[in-house]
């Protein structure tokens, strides 16, 4: 039906609301959401441990090498398609940043196993003999 006495004509926001709608959205757009990025990340995990399991045993061993570089692969294809992928300076400024965050989360999650326990089983292939 359009925008009613908005516009002068049908399906067309006037310039001053549609400013106003695009910058809102872009605001909420740029704001981040963890909701989203809990639901990534769950569905991350369980992509990971379903590609894993084995059909016949039902066990999923994690190879750590495979899953980083699959991971890191993931993110260069999201940030290839970023507008900072055309400079090498963002490009740097945001790898610096993935470093540090990356550091910091692997210490969180180490004490937590520390404390708690894993939150799944580990065999690690050094020990198997």
């Amino acid at each position: 039906m359009g925008v009613g006495r908005l516009s002068r004509r049908p399906h067309q926001v006037p310039l001053r609301l549609q400013a106003f709608m695009t910058a809102k959205a872009k605001t909420e757009l740029d704001a981040f959401d963890r909701a989203y990025r809990d639901r990534i990340l769950q569905a991350v995990w369980e992509a990971i441990i379903d590609a894993s399991r084995d059909p016949a045993t039902k066990i999923a061993q994690l190879r750590n090498y495979e899953i980083y570089d699959a991971l890191l692969q993931t993110q260069a294809m999201i940030l290839a398609s970023s507008k900072e992928a055309n400079s090498a300076t963002e490009m740097r400024g945001i790898s610096s940043e993935f470093a540090k965050r990356l550091r910091r989360l692997v210490a969180e999650f180490k004490n937590a196993y520390d404390r708690d326990g894993l939150p799944f089983g580990v065999m690690h292939t050094d020990k198997i003999q």
